[in-house]
């Protein structure tokens, strides 16, 4: 799987993905490797390695390095005709209402 596969994903498949993977008795480093990116990578759409937990957890709030919406945007937040990634029936539920879809 490409990173941008990756990112196309809905976050609860990058996270059973990811820790699928782990299962299978892979490092964190191996799933950077396979993705073909590394930890700061991944940290920037917002996920990230527990050590203690031995998981990959997934922030709810992504930031600003990922066009994915999280709902909690208002209106004047949204760009008009930006490029959205992920699940696209969550994208467009974030945006129901706004007069932008």
């Amino acid at each position: 799987m490409t990173f941008d596969e990756f990112v196309d994903l809905s976050t609860e498949e990058q996270q059973t993905w990811l820790n699928a993977k782990l299962a299978d008795g892979k490092t964190p480093e191996d799933v950077y490797a396979i993705l073909g990116t590394d930890k700061a990578g991944l940290g920037k759409i917002g996920v990230f390695y527990v050590p203690p937990k031995k998981a990959f957890n997934i922030k709810p709030m992504r930031g600003y390095q990922t066009t994915r919406l999280s709902g909690n945007e208002a209106e004047s937040e949204i760009i008009k005709g930006a490029e959205m990634v992920g699940d696209k029936a969550k994208n467009e539920k974030a945006i129901k209402g706004t007069g932008l879809a």
